[in-house]
C-alpha cells in the first residue's frame, strides 16, 4: 500500500469523529508546517482529497498549489487538475472551484476540458468554492460553460450554473 493510500485511510477513519472546525484547525497547522518547510506538500493531500467540507477542500487545494514556486507550482496545478479528471477527490467540485479561483490561464484551459464531467451537485460545490464574487476569468469561464450546456440534455447542470452566475452578477452590481 502506498504512503498516500495509508494517509487517506487514516484521514477517513478520523473524518466521522472530528468536527469540521477541528479538521480545519489541523489543516491550518499542517499548512503552516508546509510553509515553514517542516512537512512536505503532500501532507495537504488527505485534506484536499479525503474531506467533504467545501472550505477545507478549497483551503487544502489552494495551499497545495501555493506550496512551491515556479515549476513546483505548475506541477502542483497539474496534479490537482488530475484529481478532478480522475475523480480522486470526495468533493471534486470544491477542488475544481479552488483551481478555477486561481485564475491561472493554463489551469482554466485544463478545466475547460473537464467541466462536462461534473454533476449538478459538484457544480454547486464549484459555486460555493468561488463564493459570491468570482473573479473576471472565473465568471467568463462560468458564462461560457452555461452557454455550452444551455438548451441541451444538461438542463440540471445549466440551472446550477445559472444560479452561480446570477449570484456573482448580483454581487458585482451591489
Amino acid at each position: 500500500m502506498s504512503p498516500m493510500t495509508s494517509a487517506l485511510i487514516s484521514y477517513w477513519h478520523r473524518l466521522p469523529a472530528e468536527s469540521p472546525i477541528a479538521r480545519r484547525r489541523t489543516l491550518d497547522t499542517i499548512r503552516e508546517r508546509v510553509r515553514a518547510g517542516l512537512e512536505p506538500r503532500s501532507a495537504l493531500v488527505p485534506f484536499a482529497l479525503g474531506d467533504v467540507d467545501d472550505g477545507i477542500v478549497v483551503a487544502a487545494t489552494q495551499a497545495y498549489v501555493a506550496a512551491g514556486p515556479g515549476a513546483a507550482e505548475a506541477e502542483a496545478l497539474h496534479e490537482a487538475t488530475e484529481w478532478v479528471r480522475r475523480g480522486l477527490a470526495l468533493n471534486r467540485g470544491a477542488v475544481f472551484g479552488a483551481l478555477l479561483a486561481t485564475a491561472d490561464e493554463h489551469v482554466v484551459e485544463k478545466l475547460s476540458a473537464l467541466r462536462l464531467v461534473l454533476s449538478p451537485v459538484e457544480i454547486e460545490a464549484v459555486g460555493r468554492a468561488l463564493g459570491l464574487q468570482p473573479g473576471p476569468r472565473a465568471l467568463a469561464f462560468l458564462l461560457d460553460w452555461a452557454d455550452l450546456v444551455a438548451g441541451g440534455d444538461l438542463l440540471r447542470e445549466s440551472q446550477a450554473l445559472q444560479g452561480i452566475i446570477d449570484a456573482g452578477v448580483r454581487a458585482r452590481a451591489a
